[in-house]
């Protein structure tokens, strides 16, 4: 408690001294009858003030030290202490108060907590079951690829790997408010990472005609296998997406001494200059042709917030109408080390 407080919380109680202290010199001043020698009335003024500061000494002290005991009773878990160590019956009445809050808020946030893990339990059984039919719905389509018109069956199988990738988005989402419960550090070699990564999109590589070139040294990294696995993929789809017809898309693997990079290089449009800090925050779609774009600029938002917290570094680079580069770093000594919690 600063002194300037102090002063806020007694201001009535020193008005009231003033006041009569002012009284006291009033009636000196103006009743003649009123016999006391002038030196002796300097002597107890005197007194008067020096004993006034030495009880805002003690006083000022005693209140900062409440307010300090207070806080720090504050400061524990006060649904499971009893606050009768107070002095003051005040602060006694305060700290149960804040008891009882502390002991409603524990409950309420037990029941929150229990809402939570039903509903993520209902969502995550929900999200394992919408697979089933989609997998299902792929694989008829497959079936019938040669007696379907060529557009007719890349349209549907286009929007049915979009439905795919969202419950995947949703899966990942989930998981990531719990994710120090649920990654494993371990060595991986980058090349059955960008295979895995690559699954799923072989069909739209031939739709498009898309060149796509694998460059560098397989070699291991460590980091959580899943994880990143996912941050890829999104950083492919991301190239897929925006790289034109007959365009080209480079994966580059670059091994160093204290860290590794992947690079996922594609040909297209690029990102513009005013948008390069923009690209990895939540709901970021790219300036031009906002109206009626199905890009929801959640996924490299998401791969973003993931890279983060597995200590991994995820960089853009880009070129307007010529190219676009995404690229992570796993950091060889620090990754197993910067695993951070939500």
């Amino acid at each position: 408690m600063s002194f300037k407080d102090y002063i806020k919380e007694r201001w009535m109680t020193y008005g009231f001294i003033l006041f009569a202290f002012l009284f006291a010199a009033v009636v000196y001043f103006l009743d003649n009858s009123f016999q006391i020698r002038e030196s002796n009335a300097g002597y107890i003024s005197t007194w008067w003030c020096l004993i006034f500061i030495i009880f805002v000494f003690f006083d000022y002290r005693t209140l900062k030290r409440r307010v300090k005991s207070f806080e720090e009773y504050c400061r524990l878990n006060t649904s499971s202490h009893e606050p009768d160590d107070f002095a003051y019956p005040m602060d006694l009445y305060h700290g149960k108060m804040v008891s009882l809050l502390a002991a409603e808020n524990q409950a309420y946030k037990a029941e929150i907590e229990r809402k939570s893990a039903e509903e993520m339990e209902f969502i995550t059984k929900w999200l394992h079951d919408v697979k089933v039919p989609i997998s299902a719905a792929k694989l008829i389509l497959e079936n019938y690829e040669t007696e379907l018109p060529g557009k007719f069956y890349q349209d549907l199988y286009t929007e049915l790997f979009s439905i795919e990738e969202s419950i995947q988005r949703v899966f990942y989402e989930l998981k990531s408010n719990r994710f120090s419960d649920d990654f494993k550090i371990s060595k991986v070699s980058t090349k059955k990472l960008i295979a895995q990564a690559l699954k799923g999109y072989s069909n739209f590589f031939s739709y498009k005609r898309i060149g796509i070139s694998l460059e560098g040294k397989s070699c291991e990294i460590i980091t959580d296998e899943k994880w990143s696995g996912y941050i890829l993929s999104q950083l492919i789809s991301n190239a897929v997406k925006y790289t034109p017809d007959e365009g080209n898309i480079i994966i580059t693997t670059t091994p160093g001494e204290l860290a590794t990079t992947i690079s996922v290089y594609n040909t297209g449009r690029g990102i513009l200059e005013a948008d390069i800090g923009q690209v990895f925050q939540k709901g970021y779609t790219s300036s031009e042709n906002r109206a009626g774009a199905k890009a929801t600029g959640y996924g490299l938002y998401l791969s973003k917030r993931i890279a983060d917290l597995l200590g991994i570094k995820l960089t853009v680079q880009s070129k307007y109408n010529e190219h676009a580069m995404f690229t992570l770093t796993f950091f060889e000594d620090t990754n197993l080390h910067q695993v951070t919690k939500m």
